[in-house]
């Protein structure tokens, strides 16, 4: 009982700590906003604020004061100064605190100001998954649907809503998605201003957000891609799209489907990658970062896949081969890549 709580508040505390993050980078939609701008509880001394019933009382009327004040405070401080996760941690800790002792306006479950999904932007909604770079995570839906998590990935969706007319998740990361059939019930996956339409298929979605690309690999089945209503491209087996977040440019073509999903196996799968999505994969499998001098890999789209176990220096020694690029892991574990 107690560790199904502690897991519950350690979800909550995740949860909270997202929105926090996407309030100051302008991901949340208008009804939030105005939740959160009007709120007010407080932070002082938070870490000594009691959980024991019996000071409960006085402890929700110390922190209903003036967190949020202090929140956007520090949110409009300007860019070059950003918050640091630990500092959205604290803040979400009073947050957790003042709904767990019964005061909030915040409500983690159901039926909160806190769900209105919006087209475009991933929901704020009430049921929340996400991996660390560590982790790949397989969930079902309450329609059947499965969907396999990759590192670093964030999936939510409305669980009030699901499944009821429609059935919609909203994606940051990547993901592999086995949707469960059904023609009167579209299932619909939001990766920023790119929607994915499908009634009953297997495909890959990339959609990373410090890549500024979305990739979409079909298996199995017909995929719809659209952009603000309007069709982009209607796929089918071992094709995929690459949209450019940055110039809402696109492209469609030929892809295996099958190894697009092969990171679920565990593989390093380079499909279509640049040299960002490179530094990316190589810090999720090796846990070092990429540091990429002169203009190696500039314009070049990788396309390679490793087997689970291949040594970061068989991955190096590959590419720089094949690129003709040369590499140097330094003593601190830095990758450095040149011409």
């Amino acid at each position: 009982m107690s560790s199904n709580k502690n897991k519950k508040q350690t979800g909550l505390l995740d949860y909270i700590v997202d929105l926090l993050q996407r309030y100051e980078q302008g991901q949340i939609s208008n009804t939030t906003k105005q939740a959160l701008d009007n709120w007010t509880p407080d932070i002082t001394n938070i870490e000594n604020y009691p959980m024991d019933e019996h000071k409960a009382t006085d402890a929700r009327k110390k922190v209903s004061k003036h967190v949020t004040a202090h929140i956007r405070r520090d949110m409009k401080r300007p860019a070059i100064q950003p918050i640091g996760r630990n500092r959205y941690r604290r803040y979400a800790t009073a947050v957790v605190i003042f709904i767990l002792l019964g005061g909030g306006v915040l409500h983690y479950t159901q039926n909160n100001t806190f769900n209105q999904p919006e087209s475009g932007v991933m929901a704020d909604a009430n049921t929340f998954f996400q991996t660390t770079d560590a982790q790949i995570k397989q969930i079902t839906l309450p329609d059947g649907s499965k969907i396999h998590l990759n590192r670093g990935t964030k999936v939510s969706y409305a669980s009030n809503a699901f499944n009821r007319h429609q059935r919609e998740v909203w994606l940051e990361g990547e993901a592999f998605f086995e949707v469960a059939k059904n023609p009167e019930k579209p299932f619909i996956i939001h990766t920023g201003v790119m929607t994915t339409t499908v009634r009953g298929t297997s495909f890959n979605v990339k959609a990373y957000p410090q890549l500024a690309e979305n990739v979409v690999s079909v298996r199995t089945g017909k995929v719809q891609i659209s952009q603000q209503g309007k069709q982009l491209a209607m796929l089918t087996p071992n094709e995929q799209i690459i949209y450019n977040t940055l110039n809402n440019q696109y492209k469609t073509g030929v892809a295996d489907g099958e190894n697009a999903a092969g990171w679920r196996d565990g593989r390093l799968i380079l499909n279509s990658a640049n040299a960002e999505e490179l530094k990316l994969r190589l810090k999720q499998q090796y846990h070092v970062d990429l540091v990429i001098q002169d203009k190696a890999l500039k314009d070049i789209m990788l396309n390679s896949s490793f087997a689970k176990g291949t040594s970061l220096n068989e991955v190096m020694n590959t590419i720089a081969d094949f690129y003709n690029v040369k590499y140097n892991i330094t003593s601190s574990g830095q990758v450095v890549l040149s011409e």
